[in-house]
Order: C-alpha cells, then structure tokens, then sequence
C-alpha cells in the first residue's frame, strides 16, 4: 500500500475567459489541479471553502483589483500562508514593489512565456512544501523536548532522592533497590520512545513490511510478559485464525505496537481477570481487537491518549508506573504501515485498542 500523493490545487484568478483557459491548459498538463474564479468576490469565496496550494492573480480587474484581494487574502490566518503570484501587463518598478508590499511572492508579466510561468509555478510549489515540512519538523521537535524535559524529571528526582536517603542510611540501600530500578527503567523507556518517534518523524526510521503471519507475531509477545501476566493472575484469550497475515515490519511491530498495547492492558487490568485478543479479515484489512476487564480511561483523557503534549501517565492497578507515551509511539507505528487505530473505552469496565492493518502488499 502506497501513501496518496496529494495533486497541488492552483487557483487562477482572471477576469478574461481567454487568459483563464489558455492558464487552466498549460498547468493542467502539467498535472496541476485547477480551480478558476473570474473575480475577486469569487476568488474570496472559493478560498473559504478550498485552500489552494498557489494562486495566479490578476492585478488588473475591474471591482476589486488583485492588490486588494491579496492584501485580503494575507489578512487572513486560513489563507495567509498561500503563496500568490500575480500576472501582470505593469512592469513599472512602483507597481511591482506595490505587489511585493500585498503579500505576493513573484510576478509573471503578460504575455507570459510558458516555460517560464511553468517553472515559477513549481518553484513556489516546491518551496511551500518545504516549508510545510519544515514546520512539521519544528513541531515535532517541539515535542520531544517537551517529552524529555516534562517526563524525565519526575523518575531523575525520584532516583536523586533515594541516592540522598541511602547516602544518609547505606542499609536502606537494598528496600530502596526496586524503587530505584524502576525509576531508572522508566528514563530508559522514555528515551526509547523518544528516539523511535524522532526517527519516524524525520523520516530515518526505514520500515521493510512484509506479509507475517499474525498469530506467530502475538504468541512472541506473550511469552515476553508471561512473567507480568502470571504476578497478576491474567488470563489471554487469543483468538486469532492461523491463515491470519498482516503487512508489517514484524519488529517494530511486536516490539513498538503490541507490546505497548498489551503491556498498558496488563497494567490497567483487575487481577484474576481475562485479556481478550481477537481478530476479523475484511477483504484487504484485518481488524485486530485488544480488550481487558480494568479501570478503563476516564473520558476527559480519553481524547488525549495520542497526544504527545499531553501525556496520559497513570498509576495500573497494582501501582505500575507508565510514561504516558506509548500510546503516541504506537499511533505513529500504525500510520506507517498504512493502518489505523481507534479506542473504546469505559471508565471502570475497560478499554479495547482496534487497529486496522493491510493484510498483504495491494
């Protein structure tokens, strides 16, 4: 399964049909969507309904000339970003500053040379999409420091502060050991998660997905927690076809996806309950359900659960402590493989992760 590669949408905005045509031809065969609007009411009008990558302006039209428009246009936080490109018989310097003052990002004079409105057009459209990406990048970053310099104090403190009570007392050293063994796992989970969502994120994370067999990657990570499933007297209920393949990097996804899922389901499960795995093949998909009997997730965090800036870190039902990014991991995961993840979930009844995964390589 291919990522959809989105057709860049160019507006062009020209009160003569002739020049509207002629524009809609060339770019059309260069595989450009086109969206036409013959005024600057119209033009307003489509952009409420319709942010197009890039818009071709005429300066000259009658009612509301193309500097206004752009100036409106720039004014606006929807559509403030657009690059425009105004296409213009006014070659005087003053008006081409004018244009430059608007908002617009270059200029075409008419009558415009083809090859050289194709090239123009293309520049700005590969510049919008680095910029996009940029940000994108800039944003993620945002939010892995946020991750670190939030998730990573709270278990540095705890072990800063064990380390004061055994230097003031070294035989509490051994009732301290776990505490501290736990908050020093927990800094290694963070960093973990961490490291894999900035891989993804910037692209360096190459995933080979091949066909695996579904029920062979799930009995791997059972016998992982068998120990954590035994402690609290859980029982897993699998029920999986043996035919059952599913499209995936069968590493990352044992390891970033189903062991998060079942180790938040093992945590958040009442003892002596049952965990449910089931799976469903439909045509090209396969439904893989994940259900426990446990405190379920309170409904005000429950829009939150795949928000890397809000964490959603809590206590399991026997005191396990979690960083409250798993569950951010594992949506990007899924993304990658072409699949989808949705949540149900009732406060003290429990909750049941849904994914949707590509069942071979269409």
């Amino acid at each position: 399964m291919n990522e959809t590669v989105k057709t860049p949408q160019v507006l062009i905005v020209d009160d003569i049909p002739k020049n509207l045509q002629l524009l809609g031809q060339v770019l059309s065969k260069e595989g450009y969507k086109i969206i036409i609007a013959s005024n600057g009411i119209q033009a307003l009008k489509v952009t409420e309904k319709v942010i197009p990558d890039l818009i071709l302006l005429d300066i000259m039209m009658p009612g509301m000339d193309g500097f206004e428009i752009c100036y409106r246009l720039k004014k606006s936080k929807q559509t403030s970003e657009i690059p425009i490109i105004f296409l213009t018989a006014k070659t005087e310097p003053e008006d081409i500053v004018k244009g430059f003052q608007a908002g617009a990002v270059d200029y075409v004079t008419k009558p415009f040379n083809t090859l050289e409105l194709i090239q123009r057009v293309k520049t700005h459209l590969d510049l919008r999409d680095k910029t996009i990406r940029l940000n994108e990048s800039n944003r993620n970053i945002q939010e892995l420091v946020h991750v670190l310099t939030h998730d990573l104090s709270n278990p540095i403190s705890a072990i800063h502060t064990t380390l004061q009570i055994v230097h003031e007392d070294p035989e509490i050293f051994l009732k301290m050991k776990n505490m501290m063994q736990l908050a020093i796992g927990n800094c290694l989970s963070i960093i973990d998660n961490v490291k894999k969502m900035s891989s993804i994120d910037d692209g360096k994370l190459q995933l080979v997905s091949e066909v695996v067999n579904l029920e062979n990657l799930l009995q791997r990570s059972l016998i992982i927690f068998s120990q954590k499933l035994n402690d609290k007297q859980l029982k897993v209920d699998l029920n999986v076809a043996k035919e059952t393949t599913v499209y995936v990097e069968p590493r990352s996804f044992g390891n970033s996806v189903f062991n998060n899922i079942l180790s938040n389901a093992i945590k958040f499960s009442h003892p002596e309950s049952t965990i449910e795995v089931s799976s469903e093949t439909r045509g090209d998909l396969v439904e893989l359900r994940i259900s426990d009997h446990g405190v379920g997730i309170p409904e005000e965090l429950l829009n939150d659960v795949f928000n890397v800036n809000k964490a959603t870190s809590r206590k399991g039902t026997k005191g396990e402590i979690g960083t409250g990014y798993g569950m951010p991991l594992v949506k990007k995961f899924v993304t990658k493989f072409n699949g989808k993840i949705e949540i149900e979930s009732e406060e003290g009844k429990g909750t049941t992760i849904i994914l949707l995964l590509p069942a071979n390589s269409k």
